[in-house]
């Protein structure tokens, strides 16, 4: 069912205008009768029926709220260190597809893609848009936020203050199991760019609380490891079911 978010609680007779409505109108063609799904971004859906496509917007009947179920029980902040390309779009679509509450570009030593001041609100903007459309495709209660780049230090003393940190680093031994077993809280998924975090960021990382893991014996690349984690934390935390 296509799914459009909105500003403002919507009541009785809606009119869906901007990008969202003609969306609905000249790209799904949606007609009268059809059913469709306003969010508010907070968790509350309501279900809606189609009155009239106008050619630019849908008008439609709202029904009653209702809380949104796609969302995970845990809130889980993927902290991707720069990579080259538009790798960080898929990490980005792909981490919303299955339930991350935001993303985190980082800088580190490794890093060979760098953000300039000029390019980066353009690039956020892009990515932010993204995220809004696989929050749409995926039925999300809300649109996860794309983060301004900081640097690895920074994101890892906001995640000792603020949950826990699984850092995911080549050369660990300790597995999610057991350290998904000790907290309950908020998580911040860290991994690095195509060259790995260097020692020195391991042991900072240690330095502040982070747990350092591994995914398995296979190197996966940057933008396979944060949804192989991710994907992993869902399941183990009620966030997906096989």
């Amino acid at each position: 069912m296509p799914r459009f978010f909105v500003d403002a609680p919507p009541q009785g007779s809606y009119f869906l205008d901007g990008e969202a409505g003609r969306h609905g109108a000249k790209v799904l063609r949606l007609r009268p009768g059809e059913a469709v799904t306003l969010c508010d971004g907070q968790g509350t859906d309501w279900p809606c029926q189609v009155e009239e496509n106008t050619g630019v917007g849908l008008l439609l009947q709202v029904g009653p709220s209702q809380p949104n179920q796609s969302e995970p029980p845990v809130q889980v902040t993927v902290c991707q260190c720069l990579p080259k390309g538009d790798k960080l779009e898929t990490v980005v679509q792909k981490a919303v597809e299955l339930g991350a509450a935001a993303v985190w570009p980082l800088e580190s030593a490794r890093c060979v893609a760098r953000w300039d001041k000029k390019s980066t609100e353009k690039k956020l903007a892009r990515l932010q848009k993204i995220a809004l459309e696989a929050a749409m495709q995926s039925g999300r209660g809300i649109v996860p936020l794309v983060l301004p780049p900081a640097s690895l230090q920074e994101a890892l003393e906001t995640a000792a203050r603020e949950g826990q940190a699984l850092f995911f680093y080549e050369k660990a031994r300790d597995g999610l199991t057991a350290a998904l077993a000790e907290g309950s809280g908020r998580l911040f998924l860290f991994v690095g760019p195509e060259g790995g975090f260097a020692g020195e960021e391991a042991a900072l990382a240690q330095d502040l609380g982070a747990k350092l893991l591994t995914l398995g014996p296979r190197i996966l690349r940057t933008e396979t490891a944060p949804l192989a984690a991710l994907a992993a934390v869902m399941y183990a935390r009620g966030g997906m079911e096989l």
